[in-house]
């Protein structure tokens, strides 16, 4: 179980209704009816109500906030590896460096065959004054029809790539190697055309765009539920057609030594949570019994700091539009776990029965004076 950084223990804090003095709060006392019908004082905790500002330098977290993996890899001969999956490398790429990488394909294929067509034009003698005034009056025949220059040739190279034909460049029979040339780019050109379609088609639909509306607690609670210890996480989704086939899995991360002295570094230990299989119609909160089988049990805050501990929890689901499957991932470093708190309520019935979710209530949790 996780304890503050005092040797005593949560049983303790729980007992005596203290808080950990690393977790920052502030209370607002309002006065409710308890189940008996008496007034009774209860303390809100308000905590972040978004994602905390994540910092873009060095991370000692697994997993930000965000979902983004902070793994720095040193693999030998890495562009060699990713040079033979081609597809995938550009795929993992960001947007900007795949629109960067096709408007410098796509500049350097037109001008590269533009600079061929200028070639074969300038050894087939078109571009000599004699025969641009013989083609002008009709007596020679030129590999490519009107065109006089270097500019005109990019233009028929650009003109035949996009397939755009205006009517006025076109390849002549007198030029055998212009039509073997004609059929090289246009092939080339389907190629890239289709490998860049299916590249930006494949990263608009990517399902990892879906998680940008699932949502998790800024914080995890440890707290007593049904008089059994539990981690208590929430978790949501924002629109109006959840995930579907949700299964929430979590692991803790934290350095480790055997019996026989081996060093493991971010050894993982399985996180089982109730309900694990769900569907998030409403924001659920999932569980995870803290006993002798957990890996939080017996292991103090200061614990989980000096063993490096992180709590990294998925969300994976069916999205109901497209049959993909998404995954939502979070993390809870040892100073994001609170004592002694329970999630407010966010969910209410209006005046006709229908159930209203107040996400803007979503991060935050109720401390109580007392316990009972």
């Amino acid at each position: 179980m996780v304890i503050d950084n005092d040797d005593h223990s949560a049983q303790d804090d729980y007992k005596n209704n203290t808080t950990p003095s690393f977790l920052p709060y502030s209370n607002d006392e309002k006065v409710i009816n308890d189940e008996d019908g008496n007034l009774t004082t209860q303390r809100i905790t308000r905590f972040m109500k978004a994602r905390p500002k994540q910092n873009r330098g060095i991370s000692d977290r697994l997993i930000d906030k965000y979902g983004r993996i902070n793994v720095k890899r040193k693999v030998p001969e890495r562009w060699s590896l990713y040079s033979r999956d081609l597809f995938t490398t550009i795929m993992n790429a960001p947007m900007k460096t795949n629109v960067a990488i096709f408007f410098v394909t796509f500049l350097v294929s037109w001008w590269f065959f533009g600079i061929i067509w200028w070639i074969i034009g300038a050894v087939h003698g078109d571009f000599t004054p004699q025969h641009v005034l013989w083609h002008q009056i009709g007596n020679y025949t030129p590999c490519v029809q009107n065109c006089d220059g270097f500019w005109d040739a990019l233009l028929f190279s650009i003109e035949t790539q996009t397939t755009i034909g205006y009517g006025v460049r076109a390849v002549t029979q007198k030029c055998p190697e212009g039509i073997i040339l004609l059929q090289l780019q246009t092939i080339i050109g389907y190629l890239i055309d289709a490998f860049a379609l299916g590249i930006f088609f494949a990263k608009l639909s990517q399902s990892k765009y879906r998680t940008n509306t699932l949502t998790a607690s800024n914080q995890a609670v440890i707290a007593k539920r049904n008089n059994v210890l539990k981690l208590m996480i929430r978790i949501g989704d924002l629109r109006k057609n959840p995930i579907c086939q949700v299964q929430v899995n979590g692991f803790l991360y934290m350095d480790t030594v055997t019996k026989e002295g081996e060093e493991l570094i971010c050894h993982p230990y399985l996180i089982e949570f109730q309900p694990s299989y769900v569907h998030l119609l409403t924001p659920l909160i999932v569980c995870h019994t803290i006993d002798d089988q957990s890996p939080f049990y017996e292991i103090t805050s200061e614990d989980l700091k000096l063993r490096n501990a992180e709590l990294v929890i998925f969300v994976e689901g069916v999205i109901e539009s497209t049959g993909q499957t998404t995954q939502y991932r979070t993390s809870y470093k040892h100073d994001e776990f609170i004592y002694d708190c329970y999630f407010r309520k966010i969910a209410e019935r209006d005046q006709y029965g229908r159930l209203k979710i107040h996400y803007s209530r979503f991060h935050e949790t109720n401390r109580f004076e007392a316990l009972s």
